[in-house]
């Protein structure tokens, strides 16, 4: 799977990074080992991931939420937040996320 990081998702995971310094390595972890049956489909080509957050060892529930779109064998991630600061996101934040992300392209 190759990933397209747009400057707008970049914004997001440099934003965690002062906070998170180990998020460098959780989301190469990620890209790595992107293990697709694990997601949560939120709608067509538009998943959720959890991933844990190894600068403060709570586990998934505690760690960053990843909101991706699929297409042509490669992700578009749209979204990064950590569980800690935001309980969810909205479907208007979401294709918010995408129009920005795509723009881009």
């Amino acid at each position: 799977m190759k990933f397209i990081e747009t400057r707008h998702f970049l914004d997001q995971k440099d934003s965690l990074w002062e906070r998170f310094p180990k998020i460098v390595h959780d989301w190469q972890d990620f890209m790595e080992n992107f293990p697709l049956q694990l997601w949560t489909s939120l709608w067509e080509g538009i998943y959720k991931y959890r991933c844990k957050n190894l600068s403060i060892p709570t586990g998934k529930s505690g760690g960053f939420r990843i909101i991706v779109k699929i297409f042509e064998n490669k992700a578009l991630p749209l979204i990064i937040y950590s569980k800690t600061d935001i309980s969810n996101v909205s479907k208007g934040q979401i294709m918010s996320a995408l129009r920005k992300a795509l723009e881009e392209l």
